[in-house]
């Protein structure tokens, strides 16, 4: 195993024991442009599970918002998951809520569901959303995929 990947172990090790580990930060920025596609896909993973342990870091965001344009559906998903995690931290924008909308139109429908529970967060927790994001669900709720379905009802629910 190379040293990014031992490294991205160890990591994604201590972020599932909840441990801060923002110092991290500045090797995942470089990895998220460096790295082959494996050490991509574990640099998103790494950063979304960040949010999800709820850690408020711009950082995680800005790192998050380079890697849209990878085209990895692996990390394309796990951009969608983190996004929605930080907007559970109350981080998120209008670019970032129109990157959503455009990973609901991807392909896959792992990405497309991702995508669909992450702009129910942006409406549930930022309470941002358009006609255009409320489209894009009411359709994604008759996705042959139910994962997709149930994705989008979740999004579009009042909490």
């Amino acid at each position: 195993m190379n040293d990014d990947l031992a490294f991205l172990e160890e990591l994604d090790s201590d972020l599932r024991a909840k441990k801060d580990r923002t110092d991290a930060l500045d090797e995942l920025m470089q990895l998220s442009f460096l790295g082959d596609d494996e050490v991509r896909e574990k640099v998103s993973w790494c950063l979304a599970k960040m949010g999800q342990n709820k850690v408020s870091d711009m950082r995680i965001f800005s790192i998050l918002m380079s890697m849209y344009g990878d085209p990895l559906p692996e990390v394309k998903e796990n951009i969608a998951w983190g996004l929605g995690e930080l907007a559970g931290c109350g981080i998120g924008d209008d670019n970032s809520m129109s990157k959503v909308k455009e990973l609901m139109d991807y392909s896959g429908s792992s990405v497309r569901s991702m995508a669909a529970w992450a702009a129910g967060r942006y409406h549930h927790k930022l309470k941002m959303t358009d006609d255009e994001l409320m489209d894009k669900l009411t359709s994604l709720t008759e996705d042959k995929s139910n994962l997709v379905s149930m994705s989008a009802k979740f999004a579009i629910e009042d909490k």
